[in-house]
């Protein structure tokens, strides 16, 4: 992982693009027309603010929640190829002399033929600083993405940034191993149905994530409607900036816009000082989270075994 930057946090300004996403796999032109949005929203907003994040699978689109269909699997690598191969130069290219990092969802081609990733990209001045892959996949996307294997640092001229995607934010072991790393802002992208406990989910875990990680923690979640098994869900949008006190400092509605937020870097100081939650782990005692052969694993949970 990279070394923290040296010297006292700066303040920030900070984007959260809330947009749909055209799906590649119902529309060829999806990868083209998602690129121009966010290039377009990119070069309104890259001179006033430090960071500027889209959705995930803001270039591609989300995947049909229909089941799995091999058809459709090799038309989203194919997409995957577009996004990687045509896309991502031309951003990369936009960020060149520009003040700010864009972090941006795609599917990105694995090294197996027609697999692919649920990735996200952090571009910095003409470069890639870090491009993620999603850990944790749910159910319908194991059956169309690879999992990821690492938690992924990269270190920015808006500070030292652990993204994420979706699903992730379930899992305080992933943002625990960034802020052991040192990260400063946690950026959660996402794609989350209008159900309510998703709802709840997207409202409380970012403040969670940033009191137990002394980080910032930026959610930025998508708009727009997607279809599941017949059905139309519409997301909810619901993008927040939360500082690393654990204060909401924006909130975006259901609809597409851009939100724009300032992160005190004073609060990334000032978040360990009531809880110094990182100098008083006891990580002898937490062998039972990845031990399978701990006593916790051989419990028994079912009264039926007795």
């Amino acid at each position: 992982m990279p070394e923290p930057a040296t010297g006292p946090p700066r303040d920030l300004v900070v984007a959260l693009a809330q947009i749909p996403a055209r799906p590649a796999w119902a529309d060829d032109g999806a990868v083209e027309a998602n690129t121009k949005t966010v290039r377009s929203l990119y070069e309104m907003h890259a001179d006033e603010t430090d960071l500027l994040v889209f959705p995930e699978l803001a270039l591609t689109g989300y995947i049909p929640l229909k089941g799995y269909d091999q058809r459709r699997k090799r038309t989203l690598s194919s997409a995957a190829e577009a996004a990687t191969g045509s896309s991502l130069p031309g951003l990369l290219e936009a960020t060149k002399g520009r003040r700010s990092v864009m972090v941006v969802g795609l599917m990105e081609p694995a090294a197996m033929r027609h697999e692919f990733y649920n990735s996200v990209a952090v571009l910095d001045d003409g470069r890639i600083a870090a491009v993620y892959r999603k850990i944790h996949l749910p159910v319908e996307e194991n059956h169309y993405f690879m999992p990821g294997d690492e938690v992924v640092l990269a270190q920015t001229r808006a500070g030292l940034i652990a993204p994420m995607i979706c699903y992730d934010l379930l899992f305080p072991e992933v943002t625990r191993i960034a802020a052991l790393g040192g990260a400063e802002i946690i950026v959660m992208v996402s794609t989350w149905l209008d159900i309510a406990h998703l709802r709840r989910l997207g409202e409380v875990l970012p403040v969670a994530r940033a009191l137990e990680s002394h980080a910032h923690v930026l959610f930025v979640n998508g708009v727009g409607d997607l279809e599941a098994r017949g059905h139309r869900f519409s997301l909810y949008g619901g993008s927040r900036a939360v500082t690393a006190t654990g204060e909401v400092v924006a909130v975006a509605d259901g609809s597409e816009g851009v939100v724009v937020a300032n992160l005190p870097g004073a609060d990334l100081d000032a978040a360990s000082e009531v809880f110094p939650v990182m100098r008083d782990r006891r990580p002898e005692l937490y062998r039972p989270l990845t031990d399978p052969a701990s006593t916790f694993a051989s419990l028994k949970t079912d009264p039926a075994d007795d």
